[in-house]
């Protein structure tokens, strides 16, 4: 095609390059130990480096990534990791690219060249001007809460428009995001970023899908492959399976979904924006879905759980809720769509493009918010906490000042002294708080320690 596609964009070809095979579990080892510890990266020529320097940089991404779509290929479950992982990386490459040119040539990719137009292209063609038309000029972008991000100026970006046919983007048409005519979707770019992120997805899933024919016709690249594959398998066994809550360390038949006390700030306050208001953003959405799923809710529990809680429902009936919104659901539990299990995202991922209560909140609001709900507390040690905690919002420390919170809330300290995962800083509350083992733990050792005050 005819665009030039950014060097971060996986999907693109690589054209003429020399990969040395033997080399290819280091590289694939490397993708994985990285995607492990949560380190979204994106790759671009530094002004210092030469040709070669870059070239090899090249070549491990490409390598790294191409080995690991054999690894998986003949095994959906892992392949559904891959994608995953692989999905997440290429939104925050996307959301934090700096050149808005990339970001058209990468729609484009996805979507079709003829199916992706900037405004000045779409303007041109119609010769109009879309802006003044629908008096879109005069209207600012809905004003973000998200006041603090990494990226900078670059998330200027996503609030750009760009025309797009409406056939190729149907669940933001659906969700009223776009301004239609004559059959494309004017449409910013923070609306459908989840909605890209599933279609690179799902343009992944199909070329996996393709290289099962590479591994099936050479045994000998299958066992080339099969001690990656078997490391992926034991992380993707780790850390999946949304139902599994005793992976999580939660006691079976426990339904921590109805503990919100295990819930991190963030969870807690889009599930109270979503009761005062009836409705959050299409991120938040995603955000608290995969969440509850993550900690045990099942489908049928999320049906209710929106019903209860969305405007849209006013005037439908239980059944035509489920019928308007089912499939967003069933898409997060992997049973629409493209059939992957989705997981909530990171911490970092929040803090860049979701919902971070300590990122994206103000301070003064999150100050009161936990002298009223640690009332009951030493005044004193309350305040210290919220000092502690606003000097490390001030230097953008949030997962910082988020383990400064759980040790406020727990008494305990949180490993690394960061929160990285909203589940896992659940796990750790419940474990805390609710965990029958800890509690009879906790109780042998008061008992050892005043058995050993008395002798």
């Amino acid at each position: 095609m005819s665009v030039a596609l950014p060097d971060w964009y996986i999907l693109k070809d690589p054209g003429d390059i020399t990969i040395d095979v033997n080399s290819w579990y280091k590289y694939a080892d490397t993708r994985l130990e990285r995607f492990l510890s949560e380190d979204l990266w994106i790759i671009q020529k530094p002004t210092w480096m030469s040709n070669e320097e870059w070239n090899d940089t090249k070549v491990q991404e490409i390598g790294g990534h191409f080995f690991l779509r054999l690894a998986v290929a003949k095994d959906p479950r892992l392949t559904s990791w891959l994608v995953e992982v692989e999905g997440d990386l290429f939104e925050f490459r996307f959301v934090s690219s700096s050149i808005f040119d990339e970001k058209i040539h990468v729609l484009m990719d996805l979507y079709g060249e003829d199916n992706v137009k900037t405004m000045d292209e779409i303007d041109a063609f119609f010769r109009i001007d879309i802006y003044r038309k629908f008096n879109l000029a005069d209207v600012p972008p809905k004003k973000k809460k998200y006041s603090s991000s990494k990226f900078g100026g670059k998330v200027k970006d996503l609030d750009k428009r760009v025309a797009i046919k409406f056939f190729k983007i149907p669940s933001v048409v659906s969700a009223k995001k776009v301004l239609l005519y004559q059959g494309w979707a004017i449409v910013r770019l923070a609306d459908i970023r989840l909605a890209v992120k599933r279609e690179f997805e799902k343009n992944l899933k199909e070329i996996i899908e393709k290289s099962k024919m590479i591994i099936e016709k050479d045994s000998s690249l299958e066992a080339t492959v099969k001690p990656i594959k078997d490391k992926i398998d034991e992380i993707a066994r780790s850390a999946r399976l949304s139902g599994d809550l005793s992976r999580l360390g939660i006691e079976a038949g426990e339904e921590i979904f109805t503990k919100p006390e295990t819930f991190p700030p963030c969870i807690r306050d889009l599930i109270s924006v979503l009761q005062a208001k009836g409705h959050l953003s299409h991120v938040e959405n995603w955000q608290l879905g995969t969440y509850l799923k993550r900690v045990g809710m099942s489908i049928e529990e999320q049906y209710a759980f929106w019903y209860r809680n969305s405007v849209d429902n006013v005037g439908m009936s239980f059944d035509e809720f489920v019928n308007r919104v089912g499939y967003q659901i069933r898409h997060i539990y992997g049973k629409a769509g493209g059939g992957i299990d989705y997981s909530p995202p990171s911490c970092k991922t929040c803090i860049d493009g979701y919902f971070c209560y300590w990122a994206h909140k103000k301070l003064e609001d999150l100050s009161e918010d936990i002298r009223v709900g640690l009332a009951d507390r030493n005044a004193e040690v309350v305040e210290k906490a919220i000092e502690d905690i606003s000097r490390l919002i001030i230097n953008q420390k949030f997962q910082t000042a988020c383990a400064r919170y759980f040790n406020l809330l727990t008494g305990w300290r949180m490993g690394g002294n960061r929160v990285n995962h909203m589940v896992n800083y659940s796990r750790q509350v419940y474990k805390r708080f609710h965990n029958k083992k800890q509690k009879d733990d906790e109780k042998k050792k008061e008992k050892t320690d005043e058995v050993k005050q008395n002798e």
